[in-house]
């Protein structure tokens, strides 16, 4: 099921301290592992089929600190794509010690997932929160908005992640309340055009939708357009309908 991560348990470490330099000036990050997966249905399967999966991979992971969710393309053009999986770890030992046995072959999860879907691009993202989600308790419906973000040349990182924190935090002080995530590329992409990805989490529909109507109220792109100028810039958002499978994370 994710064969791609023979070589991200070799390497965990080394991305995270790797990372973490980049960001020294602000003290070391909390990074979480997020592994990505873009699938099809193989013929005569369908989400029924998927949702048995589903039930294989809740019950292998137990309690431990995993959680997984699927993606549903609702803006977005040019799809390829039947559904998006994303997986997320505590950190990399606790995604280590949860591979064992699926690259060991023994896994009911990773048997019925070969034959139901086929993935043709396997991502895997180091994770870091900008702001955490206001509104929902992380176990039901909700709305991700994906966009590709670059730092601006003689900028760095971390002046980047600055300039989205003090949006982050105007926004929050002027009564928004959507969560801000971070995801910069570990492995599995090979030469990227965006330096990282920056996802939005809504609670729902209607939480999307009050956001919308707020940050036109408040005419808050301008105060984002003031602090993230010339730093860092941010393509046209995709957006998605999420479905948690599980979710046995706290926030870091």
């Amino acid at each position: 099921m994710k064969r791609l991560f023979t070589a991200a348990v070799m390497a965990a470490c080394t991305l995270l301290v790797g990372i973490s330099s980049t960001f020294a000036q602000d003290g070391p990050p909390q990074f979480r592992p997020v592994e990505m997966w873009v699938c099809n249905f193989n013929n005569g399967k369908d989400q029924g089929d998927m949702d048995k999966v589903y039930e294989d991979i809740v019950a292998e992971a137990g309690d431990s600190a995993y959680s997984a969710f699927q993606l549903n393309s609702y803006f977005r053009v040019n799809q390829e794509f039947d559904f998006i999986y994303l997986g997320a770890w505590a950190d990399g030992s606790t995604m280590g010690a949860s591979l064992g046995g699926e690259m060991a072959g023994d896994s009911d999860a990773g048997e019925g997932w070969e034959e139901t879907v086929t993935c043709p691009a396997s991502l895997m993202y180091a994770s870091t929160w900008i702001n955490q989600p206001g509104t929902g308790d992380g176990s039901g419906d909700f709305v991700l908005s994906i966009a590709d973000c670059n730092v601006a040349h003689g900028n760095s990182n971390a002046q980047a992640l600055g300039a989205l924190r003090r949006y982050s935090d105007y926004a929050k002080a002027n009564g928004s309340n959507v969560g801000t995530v971070v995801w910069f590329p570990a492995f599995g992409g090979g030469a990227t055009e965006f330096d990282f990805k920056v996802a939005n989490v809504y609670s729902d529909a209607q939480h999307f939708g009050d956001s919308m109507q707020w940050f036109t109220e408040n005419q808050a792109y301008i105060a984002r357009s003031n602090m993230t100028e010339g730093i860092v810039s941010c393509d046209s958002p995709r957006v998605y309908g999420g479905r948690t499978i599980m979710n046995n994370l706290q926030p870091n």
